[in-house]
């Protein structure tokens, strides 16, 4: 999250005084009415430069930002020094995600003014959208050293020290910003985060309700809430607060899903009357929702399903995939080190094997800076089944072909042969893995691997079963089973810690098989 400021207006000369009136109408948010009367100004003056930079206000106010560059661009052509034309112009490429023509005209600016405030706040946004999060933070300091009453600038500084994790300087700037527009939603809103993660729950608490008096109509503010009662241990209020924000998103997705997270973290409090209680009115309220269906089912211990429903896999994934690797980095995840230590066990650290590999259900290609080392010219694949896991594969560059489609699906379709096929923490979607396996098999070249992580299953004797988190754990005797079944000569299934979940370790198998 990152706060621009409006567009900038510029001052007139040689104008007639009817540029008041149309002034007037811009400010009125009348800007149909004002575009007619700045076009027919621009007609006695086409030379004046301010009266374009207008125009180009008068489309972003009527939401058309490409028309909004066009003007500014324009204005930019009459006088290439003009600061208002290219600050604006930087602003309208920021709105439209053009973030490096956005970044070079805030630089240009910049070079003519160094206190520009609007070219700073917006190099800040670039470089914050851009994930830099410690040079974004120097242009929004920069800003708020120039003027320490700008909202903007503290504001975004409180919430990227927040990224940063620099909780104690994102309070103090929240703090400020609150001070400087106590009626920001979003300042109210980051000054909870922050006392969330300086386990101050009661200044959280604080902060949401204040934030939800100015805006009780952002579901968001009522999943904080929920968090916060957490915090003090209240199950109740919890509960309340994490319906409401389901309730008042309309059952949008992300809030089914944090309902669902909601859900397991309380079987780990051993909340169980709240628990089932909750847990059969979503089932009820949302029969048609796969989010609610499987977590519901799986909080309830009902195995339903011998694997995850496709759609439910899409939309968890679709709406992780922008911070699907920083979440994982936070649980110490580590099944990717895992798969890559046992490739350098296998195939060496140095002498590259040139195998054509697969990497099934690749996500944002975590695996495939290092596979890209095994694979012969254009032999790394990655299959997802999530579109937006695979647009920040694709960013990466290392994979030569990315297709969606869902596991199964796709190996029962496959026409190309494999010597080498690897899946990170895919497995424990699936509950039944013979037909995955077997899938698995038929895919690879005489003398092929497969190398994946599997959870384990140490809570009872069954081959699988659905855990409260909604993901399948597997027995070690099972996965060895099927291994041989479906023509796998297993090579090794050892058991290692593959992530952290809240305060637990999350214990599994790395395996390495070959097809016989």
């Amino acid at each position: 999250m990152s706060i621009n400021e409006k567009k900038e207006t510029g001052k007139f000369t040689d104008v007639p005084s009817y540029e008041e009136h149309a002034r007037h109408l811009y400010h009125q948010q009348q800007y149909e009415a004002a575009l007619v009367e700045y076009s027919r100004l621009l007609q006695e003056h086409p030379k004046d430069e301010n009266l374009m930079i207008m125009i180009g206000n008068c489309w972003d106010g009527r939401g058309d930002k490409n028309a909004a560059v066009e003007w500014y661009q324009k204005a930019c052509r009459c006088n290439r020094r003009s600061v208002l034309a290219l600050s604006n112009l930087a602003t309208a490429f920021y709105e439209i995600g053009d973030y490096r023509r956005s970044l070079k005209c805030s630089c240009r600016v910049l070079k003519m003014d160094a206190r520009n405030l609007s070219a700073l706040i917006n190099q800040g946004n670039v470089l914050y959208q851009q994930k830099k999060y410690a040079a974004a933070l120097e242009a929004y300091r920069k800003a708020f050293e120039i003027n320490p009453q700008y909202f903007i600038a503290a504001v975004n500084l409180a919430n990227t020290c927040l990224d940063l994790k620099d909780y104690e300087a994102a309070k103090s700037y929240a703090e400020i910003a609150v001070k400087l527009d106590s009626a920001s939603v979003t300042a109210w809103t980051i000054l909870g985060n922050v006392a969330l993660e300086l386990e101050l729950a009661d200044e959280a608490l604080s902060a949401y309700r204040q934030a939800i008096k100015l805006d009780s109509s952002d579901p968001w503010l009522y999943n904080y809430l929920s968090q916060a009662w957490q915090k003090k241990n209240n199950w109740d209020e919890a509960f309340a607060a994490g319906w409401q924000a389901v309730e008042q998103s309309g059952g949008e997705e992300a809030q089914q899903i944090n309902f669902g997270y909601l859900l397991y973290e309380s079987t780990l409090e051993k909340q169980d009357s709240l628990l089932r209680e909750y847990a059969l009115k979503w089932l009820e309220k949302y029969p048609d929702n796969q989010v609610a269906q499987h977590m519901g089912n799986a909080v309830l211990n009902r195995a339903v399903r011998p694997r995850a429903n496709d759609e439910y896999l899409k939309n968890i994934f679709d709406i992780f995939a922008p911070d699907f690797e920083q979440v994982l980095t936070g649980l110490d995840y580590r099944a990717p080190e895992l798969i890559r230590c046992l490739l350098e066990e296998i195939y060496g650290s140095k002498k590259s094997p040139r195998l054509r590999i697969l990497d099934a259900g690749c996500g944002t290609g975590f695996c495939g800076g290092f596979l890209k080392k095994y694979s012969s010219f254009r032999g790394l694949y990655g299959v997802d089944i999530s579109e937006k896991m695979l647009e920040q594969a694709q960013a990466k560059k290392v994979y030569s072909h990315l297709l969606q489609s869902e596991l199964e699906q796709y190996f029962s379709q496959a026409k190309t042969k494999f010597d080498l096929i690897v899946s990170a923490d895919v497995f424990t979607y699936f509950g039944s893995l013979e037909k995955l396996l077997s899938g698995m098999a038929d895919s690879l070249s005489a003398g092929g691997r497969v190398i994946f992580t599997v959870s384990e299953n140490n809570l009872n004797d069954d081959d699988y079963f659905l855990h409260s988190s909604g993901r399948y754990l597997h027995h070690q005797n099972y996965v060895g089973k099927v291994l041989e079944k479906v023509g796998f000569e297993v090579e090794k299934l050892e058991r290692a810690k593959l992530r952290n979940e809240g305060e637990n370790i999350v214990y599994g198998y790395v395996v390495s098989a070959l097809k016989k």
